[in-house]
C-alpha cells in the first residue's frame, strides 16, 4: 500500500479498520486492536490497542498470543479468543457463532473457516488453552496460523455462497479500488456502515 497503513486507509468514508470492528463487536464480549505500527493513529477507535508481546515481527501468530494473554489477565473466565483480520472489512455477523459451536461440538483446539475453497485462517477461534503451546510454537519459529492449526485438533468450518465483497481481501491499491467500486454499485451511502445483508 506505498507504505501506508493499511486499516486506515479510507473505504466508504470511513477507515477499513472501522468496517471490520463494526462487524467484529457484536460477535465478542471484548474486543482489541493488535498492531505495532503508529498505535496512536489507533486510539481514536477507544478500544485496547496492544502491541506484539514479543519483539521482532512473528507475525499473526504473536497477534494471537498477545489477544491471549491480554484476555486471561482481563477476563481470567475466558475460554476462547476471536481472530478477525484488519484488512477484510466484509464478513457475516455470526462467524464467531458458528466457530463457537463448532469448536465445542467437535472438542476441538481452534475452529476455522473456509469459505468458497479459500482457506481462512485468521477468521478463527482459538481456544486459551493453548497459550502456552502457542508461545512455545513460536520459540521455536513456527509462525504460521495455518502451519499450527493443522498441528492440533481444529475444525474447518465451510463458508460457501457468500455474498459480493465477504471475505475480500485488501491487499494492494487495486483491491482498495474494487472495493470502493463495489460499494458504488450497491448504492450505499458513502459515510455508512457498509451492509451487504440488506
Amino acid at each position: 500500500m506505498n507504505g501506508a497503513d493499511k486499516p486506515l486507509l479510507e473505504l466508504g468514508g470511513i477507515a477499513i479498520i472501522e468496517h471490520v470492528l463494526q462487524r467484529a463487536r457484536s460477535q465478542v464480549d471484548k474486543l482489541v486492536i493488535n498492531v505495532n505500527r503508529n498505535p496512536d493513529l489507533y486510539i481514536r477507535f477507544d478500544l485496547p490497542v496492544l502491541p506484539d508481546c514479543i519483539t521482532g515481527y512473528g507475525g499473526p501468530m504473536v497477534g494471537i498470543l498477545t489477544a491471549m494473554k491480554w484476555a486471561l489477565l482481563h477476563e481470567p473466565t475466558a475460554l476462547a479468543i476471536a481472530c478477525f483480520p484488519g484488512d477484510v472489512p466484509w464478513f457475516p455477523d455470526d462467524v464467531v457463532d458458528r466457530l463457537s459451536e463448532d469448536l465445542c461440538d467437535s472438542k476441538s483446539e481452534i475452529a476455522w473457516l473456509s469459505t468458497d475453497g479459500q482457506l481462512q485462517p485468521l477468521f478463527s477461534l482459538w481456544s486459551v488453552s493453548l497459550m502456552s503451546e502457542v508461545e512455545c510454537a513460536i520459540n521455536n519459529g513456527m509462525y504460521s496460523p495455518m502451519q499450527f492449526i493443522l498441528s492440533r485438533r481444529h475444525r474447518l468450518i465451510e463458508y460457501n455462497n457468500s455474498p459480493p465483497g465477504f471475505f475480500y481481501n485488501l491487499n494492494c491499491p487495486d483491491d482498495i479500488l474494487n472495493a470502493r467500486k463495489l460499494i458504488r454499485r450497491q448504492n450505499l451511502p458513502r459515510t455508512s456502515p457498509v451492509d451487504f445483508d440488506t
